[in-house]
């Protein structure tokens, strides 16, 4: 198989991977699931799972999203997490009805938590007392203006308090790790069970394979970008995984439209 450098770009996050480029047989399906899936298959399938998930953040969600927490109170928690997910749906079709009559889009991310206890991630800080080992919801939303938050908060029909932060774009890999942390740390309830709950109108992000001549070639930072970070990982069970790097690259400001020569163009008053 032909080496390449394969090319990720979603939004503002590159990846870059130096590997083959992967050949597949015309017409051939996956087959159904035949054993149990091993331990080394199941580390790299719940890694795959926020690498994954990273990606569609970043190419759905920058600056002016939010990422929001929905507790319940104890008059409205639900027995288990389908109970908890129908909720979420609630608060999904209502805000979709509202934004919808404003001719505006709404593209969500939610997962739905209730084993771990506060104060377990250091990026996002402790959780609050109706996070506790209870469940709750974390949603990753897309922003419409300046009401958003009082909107968001009146359509929760949890009881609970919901916390909203901005999306920072520079913690696109810690976020996706935050929201797959209780299928990575305690397993998945059912084999093969998504970690996150998703809108069918998320965008895609691009995956372009460039074709190098050996292995010789190495990879660098290109102009401007922000964040740049090379990686080369192993797993614990002794296969070796990839070798690339991320980084962002935010788009160039237009030049002023002036040169030394022919100086700025500048708007005349009315009286002159």
């Amino acid at each position: 198989m032909a080496r390449a450098i394969k090319h990720i770009k979603a939004g503002l996050l590159h990846v870059e991977v130096i590997g083959t480029i992967p050949e597949q047989e015309p017409g051939r399906r996956r087959s159904g699931r035949c054993r149990p899936t091993s331990a080394a298959q199941q580390f790299y399938n719940n890694k795959r799972s926020w690498q994954e998930l990273e990606l569609i953040l970043a190419a759905n969600y920058g600056r002016g999203d939010y990422v929001a927490t929905f507790t319940f109170d104890d008059d409205h928690l639900p027995p288990d997490k389908d109970g908890a997910g129908k909720y979420a749906d609630k608060f999904v079709r209502k805000l979709r009805a509202v934004r919808r009559k404003r001719g505006q889009e709404l593209r969500y991310v939610y997962v739905v938590e209730g084993w771990h206890g506060k104060g377990e991630d250091e990026y996002f800080g402790g959780d609050g007392r109706l996070e506790d080992r209870r469940l709750h919801l974390h949603m990753v939303l897309n922003g419409c203006g300046p009401g958003d938050l009082e909107e968001i908060r009146s359509l929760w029909s949890g009881g609970g308090y919901v916390r909203i932060e901005p999306v920072d774009v520079h913690y696109y890999r810690e976020l996706a790790k935050y929201l797959t942390k209780e299928p990575r740390e305690f397993g998945r309830a059912r084999p093969g069970e998504h970690t996150w709950h998703a809108g069918r109108n998320l965008r895609k992000y691009e995956v372009e394979y460039i074709e190098i001549p050996s292995d010789s070639v190495t990879l660098s930072p290109p102009p401007g970008a922000v964040d740049y970070v090379q990686f080369s990982e192993r797993n614990p069970y002794g296969f070796a995984d990839c070798v690339g790097a991320r980084y962002l690259l935010f788009e160039a400001e237009e030049p002023p439209a002036y040169s030394y020569t022919k100086g700025r163009k500048r708007n005349k008053p009315n009286n002159f």
